[in-house]
């Protein structure tokens, strides 16, 4: 079973954590020679950022060295997923690293160990066709081995996968909802909290079965058969 998240948009330093080398250096090398090009005004068009991390996100690129990546993907991360968990929680990081792949528009799929350097790049960017250039290599990687996937990544980062799937392809999404007055409602900052807190739980507790999946309450929110399918479980949590 492997399971998908999505990236941040923040970076945080961690060392000490043996690495891994890329998935597809070929491809992000491609990539960061033409983002090298840019003018610090393209690169603030490109993302629509403001003009400090306009500024931090052209440095990363023209500073950018291949031979000196050593922060391990997901403890690089610094978004509301990666915030619910730290090393010290994984015993066995060569089992969160065999289970777990991170989507990113600039690497492709990160393992969790894997060593970047801080870039910002969106799918939904302004200039490059990304879903294009990346093609299908994410979904060959992913389901190379015919396992289930675990859906925990947004809808941008999702559609890297979707438009390959296959009948006989696995793939479950795992979504949070939340009852307020009788009216379900996804509340974005809740529901990346709860995925940090599941991709948490399940790799703890070395999950491989998706029925064990239903068991599982995290932040409050349990399994609710009655809204989910095969291939979307979702958990409710009431405020009743």
């Amino acid at each position: 079973m492997k399971i998908i998240i999505s990236p941040a948009k923040s970076f945080k330093k961690n060392e000490g954590i043996d690495t891994y080398d890329l998935l597809f250096p070929e491809k992000t090398k491609i990539l960061v020679d033409k983002l090298k090009k840019y003018t610090m005004n393209e690169i603030g068009n490109l993302n629509r950022t403001n003009d400090k991390l306009t500024e931090k996100a052209y440095y990363d690129y023209q500073e950018f060295d291949f031979n000196n990546l050593n922060n391990p993907a997901i403890f690089a991360y610094d978004g509301l997923v990666f915030k619910q968990f730290n090393k010290d929680d994984f015993d066995d990081l060569e089992y969160l690293n065999d289970h777990v792949y991170i989507i990113s528009a600039l690497y492709g799929l990160l393992k969790p160990l894997t060593a970047i350097a801080d870039y910002r790049l969106y799918f939904d960017n302004s200039d490059m066709n990304l879903y294009k250039f990346w093609g299908k290599d994410l979904y060959d990687e992913l389901f190379k081995n015919d396992e289930l996937v675990i859906n925990l990544a947004s809808k941008e980062y999702t559609k890297t996968i979707r438009p390959f799937l296959g009948k006989n392809d696995r793939f479950i999404s795992l979504n949070f909802k939340d009852d307020k007055d009788g009216k379900l409602r996804s509340y974005t900052a809740w529901m990346k909290q709860a995925r940090g807190e599941m991709l948490k739980t399940i790799i703890q507790k070395k999950i491989e079965d998706p029925d064990d999946i239903k068991k599982l309450i995290v932040n409050n929110y349990k399994y609710d058969p009655y809204n989910s399918t095969e291939s979307e479980y979702v958990f409710i949590r009431s405020h009743s």
